[in-house]
Order: structure tokens, then sequence, then C-alpha cells
């Protein structure tokens, strides 16, 4: 009723999961990331599309996010990549949750658990994180896991820190320290059955970093791992963020707009107000150089950007008019959005109405304006830009 609301195109996170699936290795799994709430797209709904895709795992950042997925009824194999102290393990255990050891149990009493807890190691090649930074402290981790009958050795990983800068050699030398510590492994007889290290860059960049799994995040969702990287499928971007104006108003030259006052009119202007904000999750930064969608028109963000509200320049659209709805961003508002479309509409029917007007739209093929293109705006990534998507904008699902 707000009038700020996202869609979010599961289908399309399937398409992206089984195109990803495309450039992989024979043999290799797809462990999908879905941690904060999947990356403001819901965690259960994304987890669901991405095992629709054909991802065989997932993965997340602490124990509660894996326990939601549980009490969700999902039961494919999920992977906390956080620590998780010794006082969580049985917990862990018992939902069948794989875990990751990243520094020594033996020294806190580890409970007894049941079932065998499933358990990866992780080690720190390059990225300063989590992890053990020196073999033989991961290959005695690893016959401790191994002399526990309550334990089970299921993975070895570490992480890539900059696998989407082609021109730096940062990811190749963790690539090379990863597979010699693999062959560490090997040579102890200590070898898991799930060694990985490839994300999305890093699943993209080099076959030969894919191992028995790649953990793949960002582009699942839609979008490469930064602006320029080449993405060798192709990918559609799932979340879709629109706001319908609340009221246009003429303002006449040399008056100001927002708080601090830091945009003024150079000409008789008309402003468009838009529930949605910083609280939202649109960044403040956007303030003065952000750029939404209406009516299939870029229009600029003037003004602040309010806690709740944010101001556009719908001068040169001058049949914008209250009940419009602006893309904030993703695909262009269908037409039939416009015009006080969505407040006339009651009842139930609402939201089905949104997601079919939704897919029909999106069979024109519209104009999109990137989640990636917002975040060069914002001078910042889209990841960070996804997940700042507040609880309180409605998602609905198509």
């Amino acid at each position: 009723m707000r009038g700020t609301f996202a869609v979010i195109d599961t289908r399309a996170m399937e398409d992206n999961v089984r195109a990803i699936r495309g450039v992989l290795r024979p043999g290799v799994q797809l462990l999908t990331a879905v941690k904060a709430g999947g990356y403001g797209h819901g965690a259960v709904p994304a987890a669901r599309a991405a095992l629709a895709g054909g991802a065989t795992a997932l993965g997340v950042a602490s124990l509660e996010e894996a326990l939601e997925l549980r009490r969700a009824g999902i039961d494919a194999q999920v992977l906390v990549f956080g620590r998780v102290p010794a006082v969580g393990l049985p917990v862990a255990a018992a939902a069948g949750v794989d875990v990751t050891l990243t520094s020594d149990w033996a020294t806190e009493g580890v409970p007894p658990c049941s079932p065998a807890l499933r358990v990866h190691i992780k080690v720190d090649t390059g990225m300063a994180r989590l992890g053990f930074r020196d073999t033989a402290d991961a290959l005695r981790a690893a016959e401790f896991v191994q002399s526990r009958s309550d334990m089970e050795l299921v993975g070895l990983f570490s992480h890539l820190a900059c696998a989407d800068d082609l021109a730096s050699d940062h990811a190749p030398r963790q690539a090379e320290r990863f597979a010699a510590i693999v062959n560490a492994f090997e040579a102890a007889g200590l070898r898991p059955p799930q060694v990985h290290l490839a994300n999305s860059a890093g699943t993209f960049r080099s076959a030969s970093w894919h191992h028995d799994l790649v953990r793949v995040g960002i582009s699942a969702y839609g979008l490469p791992p930064s602006a320029d990287f080449p993405v060798p499928c192709t990918l559609t971007q799932a979340m879709h963020v629109y706001a319908v104006v609340q009221r246009v108003a003429w303002l006449d030259e040399g008056e100001t707009v927002g708080y601090g006052a830091t945009f003024r009119t150079a000409r008789r202007t008309r402003v468009a107000t838009l529930p949605i904000g910083y609280a939202d999750g649109y960044h403040r930064v956007l303030s003065n150089r952000g750029q939404v969608l209406l009516r299939g028109r870029r229009v600029p963000v003037i003004g602040r950007v309010c806690m709740d509200q944010m101001m556009v320049d719908v001068t040169d659209v001058p049949e914008a008019a209250a009940g419009d709805v602006a893309t904030v961003y993703g695909m262009a508002a269908p037409d039939v959005w416009n015009g006080g479309a969505l407040q006339a509409r009651t009842g139930a029917d609402v939201a089905q109405w949104i997601c079919d007007t939704f897919r029909a739209h999106q069979a024109t093929q519209p104009s999109v304006l990137s989640l990636t293109e917002v975040a060069r705006a914002a001078d910042t990534i889209s990841y960070e830009l996804m997940c700042a998507l507040a609880p309180r904008v409605v998602r609905l699902y198509v």
C-alpha cells in the first residue's frame, strides 16, 4: 500500500544457475550462496530457485541462516561459511548442516555430535579473513576430525580475494598455494571428497580452479562479479525495485529541493516524489547523482535522498503523474502500471496482477537500469545494494 515493492524473478535465478552449470567442467558440483537473506532476494525463495536450476548445495554465513533453510523444509547440502563455536556443533550435526573448521576445536572441547558432524576445513591462501594459514596446522585439524567417530571430513576450501581483477596475479597465486595444500592433503591420505576454491569470478576465469565444487554468489542473481568482468554466459538480473509516484509539483527557477537545500532549480522544474529512501536501501550517496526510469525514460534524482522518500526531476517527461511507477533499478515498469492503475486495484489479486503483467512486459525486452550501473553511481558494488534492500520493501515472487 505504501507503493514501494520489489519483484524477484526466481525463473531468472533458475536460468542463471543453469547457464553457469553449462560452463563447468564435467562432474563439478555447484553451490549457490544464499547468505544474507539470499543477497536480499529472500533466502528460501533463492535457495529453491537455485536448486531448481541445478545447484547441488547452498552456502550461508551462519548456523542461524542454515536453520532457517531447514525449517523451510530444504534438505539439500548446506555449508556454513563462517565460524560455528563448539557449543553450536551438536545443533549443526542434528540439522545435517555442514560447518567450517577455521581454528583449533580441540582446545575448545567439542561436545558429542549425532549424527556425525560434516566438516569442511578452510585454509587462508591470501584473503586474511578466516582459515588456517599454515598447512601443517590444517593437516592437524584434519587428523583431529578423522580421529572423532562423530565427525566426517567432507571438504577443504579457500576463498579468492581478487578473482575479478584480470590484471592482477593475486588469484593465480592463491590458486597455486591452494593446489599445494591439496597435494599435501592427498599425500597424507586426508583429501576430502569436496575440494573447492572458485567463487563466481573464479568459476568463469579458469576451469582449473573448479576442483570438485564451485561456490557461486552474485552471478546466480544475474550480475557480473564486477562491472567490467567478462561473463561467458547469459545472466539476467533477478531483482527489480519500483516506487509509485506520490506527488508531482512545479517549482519555479531558483527554488531548492530537499534537506540541506543541496539542489537549486535552474529552470521551472517539475518534481516527483517517490516513497523510497535510504531506510529502504537506496543509498543517500545517490543524492543528486542517481537516476530512475519513469515511463521508459531516465530522470535524475535531485536533492538529498531522505530516509523514506526522494525526489526526481520529471520536467522532460510531461506525461508523468502521481500514480505512475518509477523503476528504481531493474526492468522498466510496464505501461499498464502507470496512471494510478496499482492504486485502483483492490483485493488479493493485486500481487498476482503485478506478477502477470511483469512477465508479459518482460517478453517485450524492455530497457533495464542495472544494479551494476546504480552501484557504479553510488561508488559501491551491486552486492551491497542487493543486501541493503530493507525488509519493509515488499517482495513479490515471479
